[in-house]
C-alpha cells in the first residue's frame, strides 16, 4: 500500500469527487481512479460508491479514513524529524480557466520536484498572484513572457456526432448546429469575426464560465465547443476535429511582473518544463 494512494484516497473522501480530487492532487482523473481500485483491490472492499454527482463512501471507506489521515500524517511528522529547515520560496500561481490539465500537473510537479522549499498556492486569474499561466494575448506591459506551449483552437464534439465523420469542418457546417460557449475564451474576438463575416447563426444551448463543464455537456450530447487541443487529452467520450477555413491558435506562457523576477530556481524549472512539454507534444 503506497503512501500516494492514500493520500489519494482521502482527497477522494474529503472532496466527494474523482475530480475534485484530481484537481487538488495536480494529477489526470485516470490515476486517482485506478488508485482508488487498486487500494479497494488491496482491501478486498469496496470504498466508494460512484454515482452522476461524485461518490459516497461505503462503510468501509468510512472505517479506513482515520486510520489513513494518522497513517499519512505520522510519515510527514517523521519525515520533519530529519528534513533540514530549508527556506520558503513563496509562490502565487494564478491559472486560466481553460488549461490543459496533463500540461498544468506537469508543470506544478516539475516545480514542486526541482524547487526546494516551493509555498505553492494556486489561485484565480482574478487574485493577485506572482505568476501567471496565462495566453500571450492577456500578457500586460509590464510583464515579462516565457512560451511553454502552443494550442490549436478545435471543435469538439461527441464521437457520434455528425461533424464527427469529417475530416475537418468548415466553418459554414456549425450553421444552426446547437453550441457550447464559454464565457472566457482568448479568442473570442476573432472567432465571433469569423462567424459574423460569414452570416453563420450560432445555435447557443449553453454559456459556460470551466472547461471541464464545458467539455462535460459536449459529451452529453448537448452540442460542439470550440475548446483548445490539448483539452481534451484524456477525454475518450469526445472527438475534435480542425475548423477547415479558420486557424485559431494561442501560445501559453508563464507570466511575472518584470519590475520583480522570480528566483533563479523558478525559471530553471520552468525552462525544463518547456522541454517536457515539447516531447510530450511529439
Amino acid at each position: 500500500m503506497e503512501l500516494r494512494t492514500l493520500r489519494y484516497f482521502i482527497s477522494v473522501y474529503e472532496e466527494l469527487s474523482l475530480s475534485g480530487a484530481a484537481k487538488r492532487c495536480f494529477v489526470a482523473q485516470p490515476s486517482i481512479s485506478t488508485a482508488i481500485q487498486q487500494l479497494e483491490s488491496e482491501l478486498d472492499h469496496q470504498l466508494f460508491i460512484r454515482h452522476s454527482k461524485g461518490v459516497s463512501p461505503t462503510r468501509a471507506g468510512t472505517i479506513l479514513y482515520p486510520y489513513a489521515i494518522n497513517v499519512v500524517k505520522g510519515i510527514n511528522t517523521m519525515r520533519d524529524l530529519f528534513n533540514e529547515q530549508i527556506p520558503l520560496i513563496p509562490l502565487k500561481l494564478a491559472l486560466m480557466p481553460f488549461s490543459s490539465g496533463e500540461y498544468i500537473s506537469l508543470i506544478i510537479k516539475e516545480l514542486l520536484d526541482s524547487v526546494q522549499g516551493l509555498d505553492l498556492t494556486v489561485v484565480d486569474l482574478d487574485q493577485d498572484a506572482d505568476a501567471r499561466l496565462i495566453p500571450s494575448s492577456l500578457t500586460r506591459k509590464n510583464e515579462a513572457f516565457h512560451k511553454l506551449w502552443q494550442d490549436e483552437y478545435v471543435l469538439a464534439m461527441p464521437i457520434d456526432h455528425p461533424l464527427s465523420k469529417e475530416k475537418t469542418v468548415q466553418l459554414k457546417q456549425i450553421d444552426g448546429v446547437p453550441f457550447v460557449s464559454r464565457t472566457f475564451c482568448d479568442v473570442l474576438d476573432s472567432w465571433n469575426y469569423a462567424v459574423q463575416d460569414q452570416g453563420i447563426n450560432i445555435n447557443i444551448k449553453a454559456t459556460i464560465s470551466t472547461g471541464e463543464y464545458a467539455l462535460d455537456l459536449v459529451a452529453a450530447g448537448l452540442g460542439i465547443s470550440l475548446v483548445p487541443s490539448n483539452s481534451t487529452a484524456n477525454r475518450s467520450n469526445i472527438v475534435t476535429r480542425k475548423v477547415r477555413d479558420m486557424k485559431f491558435e494561442r501560445i501559453i506562457g508563464l507570466a511575472y511582473n518584470s519590475d520583480h523576477p522570480l528566483p533563479f530556481q523558478l525559471l530553471t524549472a520552468i525552462d525544463n518544463v518547456r522541454d517536457k512539454l515539447k516531447h510530450a507534444s511529439n
